[in-house]
Parts: structure tokens; C-alpha cells; sequence
């Protein structure tokens, strides 16, 4: 067992990118395309200024996208981790901690994985390495 296990490691960046793509092109493909979003600009009105929402809509879309291929990876992860400070600071904060009641337990968990890719890089599997962080 133990060495399915150590093959297995080598694929855990694919793993964590798989899953954080998934996860952002989902949530950007409904801001950014969804019924009267406006392309990204009216999914939080009036709330947040249009470019606000624009930046972030397409932040997660492109950024999961970037993600999931292994298209620089690094730098798409802090774009995503951008995004989430945002979403606690002026949306989730003012709820705590507890996702149950609103609050930015999720947004904590997402940053997180994105440390953890920006920390191990893209794995194997990827299109292309981040210039800045020299990632083979």
C-alpha cells in the first residue's frame, strides 16, 4: 500500500488544481454568464461598482481555468487568493467563522489550498511553468 501511496503524491498538486478549478470556473461561469450578470458586471448590484464585480467574475473564471490546466499556476492562485480576502472582508467577515451562519470558513479553506498550490507549485501535469516563481 505504501507504494500506491508515494506514486500517488507525485499527482497531489493535480488533485488540489482539479478540484480548486473546478470549483472557481463553476462559481465565475454563473457570474460571468449567468441570466442578467451582464457579462460579470451586475451579478452583486448595487452593492459592489461594476468593475469590482467584472475583476472578480472574471478572476474566478479565467483563474479556475488557469488553474485546472496548470497554466501558471502560482500566479492564478494569488489572483484567487485576492478574490477571497475580498469576499471576507466585505461580504463574509462581518458573519465569523462559521460557514453555517454565513461566515468565511469556506473563503479560509479556499485560501488555503491556493497557499498550498503557490507553495508546491502545479505538479507534473501542467501547461506551462510560472515565469516568476521558476517552477519546472
Amino acid at each position: 500500500m505504501k507504494k500506491c501511496c508515494e506514486k500517488l503524491k507525485l499527482y497531489a498538486p493535480l488533485f488540489l488544481r482539479i478540484g480548486l478549478g473546478i470549483i472557481f470556473i463553476y462559481h465565475g461561469y454563473g457570474k460571468v454568464f449567468g441570466e442578467g450578470t451582464a457579462l460579470g458586471s451586475a451579478w452583486n448590484a448595487p452593492e459592489m461598482p461594476a468593475l469590482v464585480q467584472i475583476l472578480v467574475s472574471w478572476g474566478e473564471f479565467l483563474g479556475g481555468i488557469a488553474i485546472l490546466l496548470g497554466f501558471l499556476t502560482e500566479i492564478a492562485a494569488a489572483g484567487i487568493i485576492i478574490i477571497m480576502v475580498g469576499a471576507i472582508v466585505l461580504v463574509h467577515g462581518k458573519n465569523g467563522f462559521s460557514m453555517m451562519n454565513g461566515g468565511f470558513e469556506y473563503n479560509f479553506a479556499l485560501i488555503m489550498m491556493c497557499l498550498t498550490l503557490i507553495g508546491i507549485g502545479p505538479g507534473p501535469v501542467k501547461i506551462g511553468a510560472c515565469p516568476c516563481c521558476k517552477t519546472e
